[in-house]
């Protein structure tokens, strides 16, 4: 547990701060006009914009580069949390389409599977252990599974 809060106080620093290069960091992916109805729960809608949300990741390349570690720790984190949130869209989709009883199934394997999420987080960080690229390597692999699951989710449930 204390490992965990000392793991997530960079993320708890960097929501706090208010920085132009926080801001522009942070973008809005563009949906196109054939795509506006996303929330009617198709497969193939959200297939599209889970292919949408990797493409507006290419942004952080530079960043990733030659930006500062503490750049890349934010960047990764801002990864994290756009996988993160489509997820949970997806996840809020699937609610509205599986039958109680599927859907308590699901909610079963989710609950299992964000305490392997964690752990596989835990122990790739791990690798550096109190250094300054401990952060990275637990927000990337949050990000990594978190894109799995995401397509997972919708390849293996959604209609």
């Amino acid at each position: 547990m204390k490992k965990l809060l000392i793991l997530m106080l960079p993320f708890i620093w960097l929501a706090g701060c208010d920085s132009s290069t926080e801001k522009d960091l942070a973008v809005d992916v563009p949906v196109p006009e054939e795509q506006a109805s996303e929330h009617d729960g198709t497969k193939e809608a959200y297939l599209n914009k889970l292919d949408e949300i990797e493409s507006s990741l290419k942004e952080f390349d530079k960043v990733y580069e030659s930006g500062t570690q503490a750049d890349m720790n934010e960047a990764k984190s801002e990864t994290f949390e756009r996988w993160d949130d489509a997820l949970n869209e997806v996840y809020d989709v699937l609610k509205d389409q599986l039958s109680e009883s599927d859907f308590e199934d699901l909610k079963k394997e989710q609950e299992d599977w964000i305490v392997q999420r964690d752990q596989i987080a835990e122990e790739k960080s791990q690798e550096a252990e109190g250094g300054t690229l401990e952060p990275f390597l637990y927000a990337s692999a949050l990000a990594d599974l978190t894109k799995e699951r995401s397509y997972e989710l919708v390849n293996k449930y959604m209609k």
